[in-house]
């Protein structure tokens, strides 16, 4: 089985045009998959990024490459602060501390996860 665990989202200040989303994907099965979508009503598009520090010591955050999204059999595809992350722009209003994202998750294999997602900050 491949399931979502300790998603998270932290909230966002007023007018935030932009939120990240974390969260671990673990995979039971015997096959790889990999992340390629995820979907959230509150936003007009999803990306998946990578957060990178280059030679000048710059934070960016850029796409990630695909194959960072791999989830691995028997393995996780770990997705936290300044690493991987779900980056939801055009938000529809801030994310509130309390409240619950319906987060969903789309795999190469086809596989839909529903993924819960508190807001809350760590």
């Amino acid at each position: 089985m491949i399931e979502v665990a300790d998603s998270w989202a932290p909230s966002t200040p007023p007018n935030a045009p932009t939120a990240a989303i974390y969260l671990r994907v673990d995979n039971g099965t015997g096959d790889d998959d990999r992340l390629v979508d995820a979907e959230l009503d509150r936003c007009t598009s999803i990306e998946l990024h990578n957060t990178t520090i280059d030679e000048d010591r710059i934070m960016r955050m850029r796409l990630a490459d695909p194959a960072a999204l791999e989830i691995p059999s028997g393995g996780e595809l770990l997705m936290e602060p300044a690493g991987l992350h779900v980056m939801c722009i055009g938000l529809d209003a801030p994310f509130r501390e309390g409240e619950t994202l319906e987060l969903s998750l789309i795999l190469e294999s086809g596989i839909r996860l529903e993924a819960p997602t508190p807001v809350e900050n760590r």
